[in-house]
């Protein structure tokens, strides 16, 4: 087996399938990646088991050939090598020599035969949508999935496709992302992925309107972009009922600029300690809102003028929440509607409902504790 490439490309390849490299296995071969050379292209494949990414990248090679290696080893060393061309041997002792101007490294292979192949996921139902757009709705919505092992059902994000609509959702228990885009599809359908799938689907995603295709079956998804492949199972369990949640009454509402609110809450923010976010006290009245933070590290006290529609209010957040929905709006002015201190506030960007955020308010004798 014998094959040349441009160490740059490489290193970009090697990035993307890094990903799917298990970080806590007893089998060595899962700490791999499976690098296949034929015609004029490079397979570069890993997988941690519930996930898989393939990747494809042009090479010059001479001589066909597989091996698997320690891909962060490899990726180690690539990435020490100059900006050359790279050309990979390996011999009938499986082992493995890269060459690049005046540089040799040699490496002991694993056993390919122990790398397990992704399954071939023949999937009748699929879409598309654009990468960036994708990309942005698992954005606003991934760090609202649980992390609580407890709730295997919320331990992902839910992508529900209905009525030309796609719809992403994370739900924790706390609080609620909901996001919301047209699509040119007919299909009626909801399925639930792992976190860790779609935070390591947004790293190889790119901000372009290239097309991203999406497949599944009963038990898998497969997401195709461009020379990159990742398969990921589906969660089972069933989803929370969250259309029940959201509130569509409120007897207070408030409008301020997203900015305004961002940069208070990020102030009160710094008086957290470490492991603990601090909690926000808003008492709302005619027309402003005044907001207290009081923690064992300090406190702070802030007034801004909001536009009021119905009742004054005092209400509690925790500062982390808030700052982690502010901070995914993209909108310059936003919507707080509330019902009551003990009801979830929804914040949405004042034109629209395609992006939602519920967050449960703390109770008020808990920031009267602090």
């Amino acid at each position: 087996m014998r094959f040349t490439i441009d160490q740059k490309e490489l290193m970009k390849s090697l990035s993307t399938v890094q990903k799917g490299v298990s970080s806590k296995t007893t089998l060595p071969v899962l700490k791999g990646v499976f690098v296949e050379a034929s015609e004029n292209y490079l397979k570069l494949v890993t997988t941690d088991l519930e996930i898989g990414i393939e990747h494809f990248v042009s090479a010059e090679v001479e001589e066909d050939g597989i091996f698997v290696a320690d891909a962060k080893l490899l990726s180690s060393f690539i990435r020490k090598l100059p900006s050359r061309p790279v050309t990979f041997e390996v011999d009938e002792q499986n082992q493995l020599t890269i060459s690049c101007d005046h540089i040799s490294f040699t490496l002991h292979l694993l056993e390919k035969e122990e790398f397990p192949e992704l399954p071939i996921v023949m999937a009748e139902n699929s879409f598309t949508i654009p990468q960036e757009l994708f990309k942005s709705m698992v954005h606003q919505t991934v760090f609202c999935a649980s992390q609580d092992e407890t709730k295997p059902s919320l331990l992902g994000l839910r992508v529900e496709l209905k009525d030309q609509n796609l719809r992403l959702i994370g739900v924790d228990g706390f609080r609620l992302a909901y996001r919301n885009s047209p699509v040119e599809s007919d299909l009626e359908e909801g399925f639930t992925i792992p976190v860790k799938a779609m935070n390591e689907l947004i790293q190889i995603t790119g901000d372009t309107p290239s097309p991203m295709q999406i497949a599944f079956t009963d038990k898998q998804i497969v997401f195709s972009l461009d020379n990159t492949k990742m398969i990921s199972r589906r969660i089972e369990k069933a989803f929370i009922e969250y259309e029940n949640i959201l509130p569509n009454e409120h007897e207070t509402r408030v409008v301020l600029k997203k900015d305004t609110l961002q940069s208070a809450v990020d102030r009160a923010s710094l008086l957290g300690s470490e492991g603990k976010s601090s909690l926000m006290k808003w008492n709302l009245e005619n027309g402003e809102l005044m907001m207290f933070s009081h923690t064992q590290t300090g406190q702070m006290k802030e007034k801004v003028t909001v536009e009021q529609e119905g009742d004054n209010m005092e209400i509690a957040f925790n500062a982390r929440y808030l700052m982690d929905a502010l901070r995914v709006i993209d909108e310059e002015e936003i919507a707080i509607n509330l019902i009551n201190n003990r009801s979830p506030a929804l914040i949405k960007p004042v034109e629209g409902d395609h992006y939602l955020h519920l967050i449960l308010p703390v109770r008020m004798a808990a920031t009267e504790e602090e």
